[in-house]
This record gives C-alpha cells, structure tokens and sequence, in this order.
C-alpha cells in the first residue's frame, strides 16, 4: 500500500467524524507497491455520510495531507459493481 501511516490516520480520522461506523477502503494503484503516482482512490460504506459531507472530507482530508487527486466514492449498499470489487480486492483501512 503507498500511503504513510499519516495519510493514513488522516482519512480515517475525517471519515469517522462523519460516520463512526462506516467502513473504508482503498482500491486502485495505490494499493500496489510496485506502480507509481496515480491518485488516491477510496471507497466508503456509509449510510450517514451526505454529498455535502463528502465535500467537506475531501477538503478537510486534502489539507491535512496536501492538494492531490482523491476520489471519495460514498455508498450505502452493497449491490452494485464497485463495491463487490472493491470489498474483495481493497485494502481495508
């Protein structure tokens, strides 16, 4: 997984704050040692967190760890595509 202990605490902090039970994830380039770059991808499975939350994690999230590319996905359900895949092929956080 390419993301320090602080981004890591960072993410996991600011989502809890939204949702204490939500579940995190993290899928797509950044869970492979051995690619480079890309943006950090997450998957969140919450039934409290509201598009207007997500705005305000995204910033909160981007300046504690600096301004990249993070893509928040929000879901409440478990029967689409997405969340099959990356529930079986993410890194939980």
């Amino acid at each position: 997984m390419r993301l320090g202990a602080k981004e890591v605490e960072t993410i996991r902090e600011e989502i809890r704050q939204a949702d204490p039970a939500a579940e995190i994830y993290l899928y797509g380039s950044r869970t492979d040692d051995s690619a480079r770059g890309g943006d950090i991808d997450l998957w969140v499975r919450s039934s409290r967190i509201t598009y207007c939350d997500t705005l305000r994690l995204l910033t909160r999230m981007k300046d504690r760890i600096g301004w990249q590319k993070i893509d928040l996905t929000i879901n409440a359900g478990e029967d689409d595509v997405l969340a099959q895949l990356v529930t079986e092929q993410g890194i939980r956080l």
